[in-house]
């Protein structure tokens, strides 16, 4: 009795199935939550995705910690952005390069924008900036003041922000994950399959819906939506000081009102609404948006999460 009570605890707790040992899901690491959206629906059941950066925490300050190391001493594989922007974090927690797939090397990906968007870029003061590479590895170089993450490279890698990538991303990501879990690849190359077609198509839905919206930059403390943005012509003007603007001073805020007072701003876009947000509203006469760039809310897709994106231009924007 005492050992079929046993044997009945383990089996609820995973360990004993049918009476045979079973050993817990492969894990996969993944550098944004985003992408691990991603990864997960393309996973399905196979394998356990984790995200590096947790829900809630800024991909600007976030560090790995003791947990971070031992999970990822036990993934199967890695999904990172690369182009400067978190292949540290891997290198820092012991990940093999050679499981670690980088997505945005693979996503045509673009340079920084200039403060305008809506037209051609140029290289402006800004931009040159985040191109330069100098004295990266030893300090952070400062926009207006105030900066609270480092850009290595010349290309932006928030590359998750744009649907059509994404579609090319879940093929890449399932190819990388058939050679580390070949016992699952057939299921990983039929859903990413299913997957891509879907994005392709909520692409072109959203070309379709941007087309009733007006033409109205929107300030945004951190150049986070570049990608979607461009897709779409939406003219952003980039303050790049940080994802929330809590880092701003009200010499900050002021400078930045008087850079954009001509302009008839929609809205400003954070991730938090604080007062740096609020008082720089107030400047410029307009509202401030709140809109989960980093996807620290539940959704059970990414399409979910980008659809989030697309409504909050809508509401300002239609």
């Amino acid at each position: 009795m005492v050992q079929f009570r046993v044997k009945t605890l383990l089996a609820a707790f995973g360990f004993f199935s049918m009476g045979q040992a079973v050993s817990a899901a492969p894990t996969v690491n993944v550098s944004v939550e985003p992408v691990a959206l991603l990864v997960r629906e393309i996973c399905a059941d196979q394998c356990e995705v984790f995200s590096l950066v947790p829900k809630g925490a800024s991909e600007h300050s976030w560090q790995p910690g003791p947990k971070d190391v031992i999970r990822a001493k036990q993934a199967v594989a890695s999904i990172a952005i690369g182009l400067g922007f978190d292949e540290v974090w891997f290198k820092n927690i012991g990940v093999i390069p050679k499981s670690v797939l980088k997505l945005g090397e693979q996503l045509s990906p673009m340079t920084w924008w200039s403060d305008d968007m809506s037209g051609e870029h140029k290289q402006s003061g800004h931009s040159k900036a985040h191109q330069k590479k100098d004295n990266h590895k030893s300090k952070k170089h400062e926009h207006d003041d105030d900066h609270d993450h480092d850009h290595a490279g010349k290309d932006d890698p928030h590359v998750w922000t744009d649907a059509g990538r994404m579609a090319k991303a879940a093929e890449l990501i399932s190819t990388h994950l058939a050679i580390h879990l070949p016992s699952a690849a057939a299921g990983f190359k039929d859903r990413s399959k299913l997957i891509a077609e879907r994005l392709t198509k909520l692409q072109l839905d959203t070309d379709t819906r941007r087309k009733n919206w007006k033409t109205r930059p929107v300030v945004m403390f951190h150049d986070t939506a570049g990608y979607f943005a461009r897709r779409f012509n939406l003219p952003v003007l980039s303050v790049s000081a940080g994802a929330s603007g809590h880092n701003h001073s009200a010499k900050m805020i002021a400078n930045v009102a008087r850079r954009f007072k001509e302009v008839s701003v929609a809205a400003i876009m954070v991730e938090k609404d604080d007062g740096a947000a609020k008082n720089l509203a107030r400047e410029l006469k307009t509202i401030v948006k709140v809109v989960d760039f980093a996807a620290s809310r539940p959704y059970k897709r990414w399409d979910d999460w980008y659809l989030h994106l697309v409504t909050a231009w809508e509401d300002v924007l239609k």
